[in-house]
């Protein structure tokens, strides 16, 4: 729906686009929990069922779902939001 907007409205025409780098697991460990960083890269739709425990601490598999690829999503929008933080602090 945001990128609909951006390009109907034309602003991606005054826009700059920034593509961070990808942050490393190790990064992500300064705000999570390195069990919580390992159970995103292990975690999968096929598996579900062997972390029962993890998905009911962690909070995921309601409104959070679980889908391939899960961890490299959240790395991709971890590095956005580090990225852009850091930009705005230059």
């Amino acid at each position: 729906m945001t990128h609909n907007l951006v390009v109907n409205y034309n602003l991606y025409q005054k826009m700059e686009v920034f593509r961070p780098h990808l942050v490393a697991a190790s990064a992500m460990t300064r705000f999570h929990s390195d069990d919580y960083i390992n159970f995103l890269k292990v975690i999968s739709p096929d598996n579900m069922q062997e972390y029962i425990r993890q998905l009911q601490r962690f909070n995921v598999g309601e409104d959070c779902p679980v889908f391939d690829g899960l961890f490299e999503f959240c790395q991709l929008y971890t590095s956005g939001s580090i990225g852009g933080a850091a930009r705005l602090n230059q």
